[in-house]
């Protein structure tokens, strides 16, 4: 509890202390001056409703102001744009309105005008709300309204009493009571007898009324405040005391209210008077021209006390506010010196005797009251005659130990002399003349009273500063100089800082980390130029009161302990690209500037928050211990802020949306559109074509002159936050489509995340009708009717195109047939004649009947077949018929199949499995190449299983699509997953296959009987260590009947090689099966190109360009290229061979050619290929 007592009695006896910035907490010589427009120029009211918005009462109608615009709320034109003279807010939705017209009444909720079911005075001045009854004072009289019954009273002035008709004032005081200010005097209602009771004011009246302009009740000082033209009184009701205020005399006062330090704030025709006693002097506030944050104009209308006692001027030209317990007074640089000239202050500095030093841009100021308006400074600038410098621009303003002050500027180091009031130059040059101390950056006094000054492109350079003094007017020749050539590590010297110990730390101009200078051995060290580098090289340098080094970077701050050079650094969070400008130490705390304002960090626990203070962007800092105050230089100002802002807690409000545009047009009532007040609703609905939206929102900061940061997002369209930019308070989303959206919006705290408590707006947009439910009904129903029709159509032409296929599949199995007795015919000759020939030399020699009938009949049959081959030859030959390339024959498959299978049942130490979804599967196949296909197939299968594992056949016909799936699975060793892609090449034999040899045929024969068929491989699954399975499936055509039994074909295969089957090619096929035996039988020659190609071939040039674009899509060069790569490829994946040479197997010579071939082929370069595959 005594703790507690002690901070606050520090506090209080801080801000005490702190004397004109902080005694008042209003700063009435700086407004934020606010523009309705040049019509809307005259302000006579304001009103704050219950979410906190101000309204705005003008010459031209209503306004409001959320802190970043104003926004009208009337129609050109029509009734309500009108003057505004007074208003009251009814309740939490109405505004009653005093206009020359009458009363508007404005539903603020809906952003309409309602018709009052009353007829309203007109010309009303003044009214006031006593429970549920509405006092209006008008130039016509006095009125009661009952906001409830609707009812409207008159007072007749002759039997109630009242001095006169015309009423400017009324109030209604704390204790009930009504006083009315009308034009000829004060009066006080009765409500006992209705009657008015009048008040007797003092004045000589010289023949002219009493017109009482303003009221205003004072509970601290228990009066009334009475405004008169020419006249202030304060009146005490409770002892019928009326006393004029003198100093007010002449003066008319159109306005009066209290401030939160209860001053008396009146407003006349010549300016704002804030009045606190008789005994203290009286401030008189009026319009400067030179200043743009001074009083927008003399004439004041109105004054307005809001929620947080922020001061509202209303003038007759625009707003002036107030702001109240600003945690900042920002002085303008014409304050101080009295001219309009300016700077950029960069160095800030109080001496010992006193005096403030600010340096910038535009030379160097001397002055002693910061927060004055006494004009005793003195300007120090190049070109002055009375007081000259060496150089404008200020870098470093320094006070050594024997309290002589120092500049570092771009013109050397001067040393300011307080008898002459004048600044001496000095010229610096190390031992060898190359080296100066033009563009000075800093300097400081070490222990052994030796000057160490910074310099851009001149190093460091160390001097004795009592020499120095005595050699003003020549130069001196530095006693030191560290430069590159003596270890720094650049020449461009930002700051120099020393430690405890006297070493020194150097920051230097975009570069990684900072150099320090050992004090005792002289030697030069770069630290941290890992952790300060990139985006964080480092642009600051400060040195606290406990010896902690402070390095600043993009986006936070590096503590350094210069004991064990321990760091610890800090980040801003999502204001990680700020850029620091400023240090300074103060108390417990480092005060940071950056780009993106203030920072303050504390020392012991390094907490960061950032403090809203202004929008303003401050290049320098400096606290002073004397009077408690910290100081921050900028553009042409600077200013004058407390340590204790950080304990104040900012005024906190909802986020409004404060308007809705939609496709560029601001939504209102006028506009038409059914669309609520956005203030007031947490949902909309828009048509489809209202998708261009742009929102404004506010948090209502008129207490802060820095605007809060949002952080935004749609949800249904943004993953992420989306950063408002700094003092924009509009969001903008165009092109949306239909659908539920939510808007997001959320204030960043000031440890850079998103508050907790979000404002939420739900948002749909309409579908367009061409997407409703009932067109999406016609559309299907439009779709179902189109795919009856299609499926009609193609029912019909499959119909017809299966009658044609019959009659072609008859003629081409016909063919098919003779093609095959052909061929048999031709392999049976041979055997035949040697039958014939022995038999017919041995029927002569027969001696035995029975052996001579036999030979006979041997004879005869033979030559019946020898007939019957030639018979088929001759028919080939009349019909000239080629060899087709599937031989169909109409089988069962699923025995076909099976007794295929048996064949490898007899392995015993393999479990076979063969499955089917149907009893007989009949079907026109080459029975053939199907089992040529399943043969290698399961061969494959058996080969790789080991004992004790098994192989399984899968056969399933689909009648819906009239597929045939085949599927042939095993537990095997598995095929690497490298390989899959390559294993249906010709001849392709994996590396890892171990000792199971083959020829590399076997699945390029199942690709390509497969393809034949009409089908395709459908996937190829494998595990290495698990088994392998792979899928194919084939269409066919099932019948039912039955003409050749699968164990007659199964005969028929049984004398024919698996792996060499007999195919017949076509003329194409030939062509290109002779160009690629010609390419990989001499891939290895680099001479190999298509003159070559044509020469092997005894092709023209021209034709065989011709035949392989069509064929492959590729020019010759590009064929012959793309084997050498592919060759390349199943070269390098056997790892058997170095990279150069299978660049030599295949045909190159240059190692990049062939490099930049692959990887232009592949994606990959040779070597990225051969450690992929590893």
């Amino acid at each position: 509890m005594r703790e507690r007592i002690t901070t606050i009695l520090f506090l209080i006896l801080a801000y005490c202390s702190s004397g004109n910035v902080y005694g008042q907490k209003v700063n009435y010589q700086q407004f934020d001056n606010i523009y309705l427009g040049a019509e809307a120029s005259v302000i006579s009211c304001f009103l704050q409703d219950s979410e906190g918005l101000i309204w705005v009462g003008s010459n031209k109608g209503l306004f409001s102001y959320d802190g970043y615009s104003t926004q009208q709320h009337f129609t050109y034109g029509e009734r309500t744009n009108t003057r505004i003279y007074c208003g009251i807010i009814a309740d939490n939705t109405y505004l009653y309105l005093g206009t020359d017209n009458g009363i508007l009444v404005y539903n603020y909720r809906t952003d309409k005008y309602e018709q009052p079911d009353t007829d309203f005075p007109t010309d009303v001045r003044t009214m006031v709300l006593q429970g549920d009854t509405l006092w209006i004072g008008s130039l016509n009289g006095l009125y009661t309204y009952q906001l409830k019954s609707r009812q409207l009273n008159h007072f007749d002035s002759k039997q109630t009493g009242l001095p006169h008709n015309t009423i400017y004032s009324i109030i209604h005081t704390k204790d009930n009571q009504i006083y009315i200010g009308t034009y000829n005097g004060l009066c006080r209602y009765v409500q006992a007898s209705g009657k008015f009771e009048n008040i007797l004011l003092p004045v000589n009246r010289g023949g002219s009324n009493l017109f009482v302009n303003s009221l205003l009740e004072d509970t601290t000082r228990q009066c009334i405040w009475i405004g008169m033209e020419g006249y202030l009184f304060q009146y005490n009701p409770t002892i019928g005391e009326m006393k004029a205020i003198e100093v007010f005399h002449n003066n008319s006062i159109k306005s009066l209210a209290l401030d939160g330090d209860e001053n008396l704030l009146a407003g006349t025709d010549n300016g704002l008077y804030v009045y606190q006693n008789d005994k203290e002097p009286l401030q008189h506030i009026i319009h400067d021209s030179r200043n743009i944050q001074s009083l927008t104009n003399n004439i004041i209308w109105n004054i307005f006390s809001d929620q947080e006692h922020n001061i509202w001027l209303g003038t007759d030209y625009g707003i002036s506010l107030s702001r109240y317990n600003s945690a900042l007074q920002f002085v303008p640089i014409s304050q101080i010196t009295g001219t309009g000239d300016g700077n950029q202050f960069y160095s800030l500095f109080r001496d010992s005797k006193g005096f403030y030093w600010f340096g910038g841009t535009n030379g160097v100021i001397r002055f002693t009251h910061p927060a004055g308006n006494k004009h005793d400074a003195i300007w120090y600038r190049m070109g002055d005659k009375n007081h000259p410098l060496s150089h404008n621009r200020i870098r470093h303003i320094y006070e050594d130990r024997e309290q002589q002050l120092w500049i570092a500027t771009d013109g050397s180091i001067n040393r300011y002399d307080y008898n002459t009031h004048q600044f001496v130059h000095y010229n610096i040059v190390d031992s060898t003349g190359t080296y100066n101390t033009n563009w000075a950056y800093y300097l400081f006094e070490d222990t052994d009273g030796k000057l160490w000054i910074a310099t851009c492109l001149g190093g460091i350079f160390v001097v004795d500063k009592h020499k120095l003094i005595q050699s003003a007017g020549r130069s001196y020749v530095a006693d030191q100089n560290y430069s590159i050539h003596n270890g720094l590590s650049g020449m461009f010297i930002n700051q120099i800082v020393p430690d405890a110990e006297g070493n020194v730390w150097v920051l230097l101009y975009n570069s990684k980390g900072i150099d320090k200078i050992n004090a005792r051995t002289r030697q030069v060290t770069k630290l941290f130029a890992d952790e300060l580098s990139g985006e964080k090289s480092p642009n600051y340098l400060l040195r606290d009161e406990d010896g902690m080094l402070w390095v600043g970077f993009h986006g936070g701050v590096m503590r350094i302990n210069p004991k064990d050079s321990s760091q610890q650094s800090i980040s801003f969070g999502n204001f990680s690209n700020n850029e620091i400008l400023s240090m300074t130490s103060v108390k417990e705390h480092i005060w940071v500037s950056t780009t993106n304002g203030l920072w303050i960090i504390d020392r012991r626990t390094m907490d960061a928050r950032q403090q809203s203070l202004t929008d303003k962007r401050f290049t320098s800092l400096m606290f002073d211990p004397e009077d408690g105050n910290i100081y921050l230089g900028g553009a042409d100002g600077f200013g004058i802020s407390r340590p204790e802002i950080q304990a104040m807690s900012q005024p906190e409000h909802s986020i409004l949306l404060t308007a809705l545009y939609i496709n560029n047009q601001l939504m209102s009532p006028h506009t038409g559109e059914n669309i609520p007040n956005i203030r007031y609703t947490d949902a909309i609905e828009l048509k489809y074509d209202q998708n261009n939206l742009a929102f404004e929102l506010s948090d209502l900061p008129y207490s802060l002159e820095e605007k809060h940061e949002f952080v935004y997002r749609l949800e249904g369209m943004d993953k992420e936050w989306n950063f408002l930019q700094s003092n924009t308070n509009r969001i903008t989303y165009s092109n949306l489509g239909y659908g539920d959206y939510q808007l997001v919006i959320s204030k960043v705290e000031k440890s850079g995340s998103p508050s907790e408590h979000p404002y939420i707006l739900n948002i749909k947009i309409l579908p367009p009708w061409y997407y409703t439910l009932w067109a999406k009904i016609i559309y299907i129903l439009l779709f179902l009717s189109l795919i009856a029709w299609v499926i009609n159509f193609f029912r019909v032409k499959n119909r017809l195109k299966m009658e044609r296929m019959e009659k072609e599949k008859i003629q081409e199995q016909s063919r098919q047939k003779m093609a095959f007795f052909t061929n048999l015919s031709n392999e049976l000759k041979t055997p035949l004649s040697r039958i014939i020939a022995p038999v017919s030399q041995l029927l002569p020699v027969a001696e035995e009947v029975h052996e001579k009938q036999t030979l006979e009949e041997v004879q005869r049959n033979a030559m019946k077949i020898n007939s019957l081959i030639h018979q088929v030859l001759n028919f080939n030959r009349i019909e000239d018929n080629k060899d087709s390339l599937l031989i169909l024959s109409r089988i069962e498959l699923v025995s076909f199949s099976r007794s295929l299978f048996s064949v490898y049942e007899e392995n015993k130490q393999i479990t076979f499995h063969f499955e089917t979804n149907k009893a007989k599967i009949y079907a026109d196949m080459d029975a053939i190449k199907l089992g040529v296909i399943l043969d290698n197939l399961l061969s494959n299968a058996v080969k790789f299983t080991p004992d004790g594992g098994s192989v399984r056949l899968s056969l399933f016909y689909r009648e819906e699509t009239g597929l045939l799936d085949i599927c042939v699975s095993d537990t095997g060793s598995g095929i690497p997953q490298q390989d899959i892609p390559y294993i249906f090449q010709r001849f392709f034999q994996s590396p890892h296959s171990g000792n199971k040899e083959g020829t590399g045929i076997g699945l390029y024969l199942v690709k390509t009987y497969t393809e034949l068929h009409g089908g395709h491989i459908n996937g190829v699954t494998s595990n290495e260590g698990k088994g392998t399975s792979i899928g194919l499936n084939i269409p066919v055509i099932a019948v039912e009947k039955e003409e050749i039994p699968a164990t007659q074909v199964k005969k028929q295969l049984e004398s024919l090689p698996v792996l060499k089957p007999i195919e017949a090619e076509s003329q194409d096929e030939k062509f290109l099966s002779n160009i690629i035996r010609l390419i990989e039988d001499h891939l290895s020659e680099s001479e190999l190109n298509v003159n070559a190609l044509c020469e092997l071939s005894g092709i023209s040039n021209k034709q065989i360009y011709r035949k392989i674009k069509q064929l492959t899509g590729m020019s010759p060069v590009e064929y012959i290229k793309s084997i050498r790569m592919k060759k390349a490829a199943m070269l390098l994946q056997q790892k058997k061979f170095t990279i150069a040479e299978v660049m030599y197997m295949v045909g190159f010579s240059n190692h990049s050619y062939f490099s930049k071939c692959f990887q232009a082929e592949f994606g990959k370069t040779p070597r990225q290929y051969l450690n992929e595959d590893l």
